[in-house]
């Protein structure tokens, strides 16, 4: 099956999580938790398959629901698919927290306008792409590196869950206050945040066979023909978290020209309903 044919007909299956009368989506998953009430499973199920597709059909679920996609095993392949699925809950947190912004002033103007917020968006989305990047190479098999072939795993078990973290808690300091609201976007958000920490942290969890902070040839495998097929190589070296690749303390967001693309690219694909990954995939999102 073609890789974006399962994660498309799962997409149109659950619906546009922002709406309010669908019944998977985000206000109908608050509403359910509030009341303890599980979900059917069976519209969230994942079809089996090659790894790719499975990733992105799981990627659909974690925009919804981190808890619902599950742990596919205990294996390093499953771990890359557990781990790779988590940047679809940076993708709606990167919408939920967009759509904040566009609907508060501050200042005088939108939120949305103010350079140093704009920062950090494109950031988060530089993020996204870099984990992207590097969970698909795992989900792949694609030996990068074939000098130290522990590169791959290791930033799947210990750094990319520490980049996808790192940028959902920025996200959250500029959702502010309202983050704590227990409805809405607000509400949401923080169900995602919550849920993915469960997902990347929790029990079950593979135990990276290195210190999480200890630093591996992030630059070496970036740049690497595999990786820098998938993406433009500068915008993934924009990414605040590459500055994770060791015990940095501090992630500077992008800047220039890359902030510019980044945040463009962004608002192009919320706009025109895309995922934020490298698929590009269409969603029933709306804007």
């Amino acid at each position: 099956m073609n890789t974006l044919t399962a994660v498309e007909a799962l997409e149109q299956r659950l619906g546009d999580p922002f709406d309010p009368a669908n019944p998977h989506g985000f206000d109908a998953l608050l509403a359910a938790a509030e009341a303890h009430r599980p979900q059917d499973p069976e519209p969230w199920r994942v079809p089996s398959g090659a790894p790719e597709p499975v990733l992105h059909a799981l990627r659909a679920v974690c925009r919804r629901s981190p808890t619902l996609a599950g742990t596919p095993g205990t294996g390093a392949a499953d771990e890359a698919l557990a781990v790779g699925a988590c940047a679809g809950a940076l993708d709606s947190a990167l919408r939920i927290t967009l759509r904040h912004l566009r609907g508060r002033r501050l200042y005088g103007a939108a939120a949305a306008d103010l350079p140093v917020l704009r920062s950090v968006l494109s950031g988060a989305f530089a993020d996204l792409l870099l984990c992207d990047a590097l969970t698909t190479l795992a989900v792949r098999g694609t030996d990068a590196l074939p000098d130290r072939p522990d590169a791959t795993a290791h930033a799947v078990t210990a750094f990319v869950p520490r980049v996808l973290q790192g940028a959902l808690d920025r996200l959250s300091v500029v959702m502010g206050s309202r983050f704590y609201i227990r409805e809405g976007d607000h509400a949401s958000f923080q169900r995602l945040l919550h849920e993915t920490q469960r997902a990347l942290f929790g029990a079950g969890r593979r135990t990276p066979e290195r210190d999480p902070a200890a630093p591996f040839p992030l630059d070496a495998l970036l740049a690497a023909p595999a990786v820098t097929g998938l993406y433009d190589p500068a915008l993934l070296a924009a990414a605040p978290g590459r500055a994770l690749n060791g015990r940095a303390r501090r992630t500077p967001q992008p800047t220039g020209s890359a902030h510019e693309r980044l945040y463009a690219d962004l608002v192009d694909r919320h706009e025109a309903n895309l995922a934020l990954d490298l698929t590009r995939r269409p969603l029933p999102d709306r804007p």
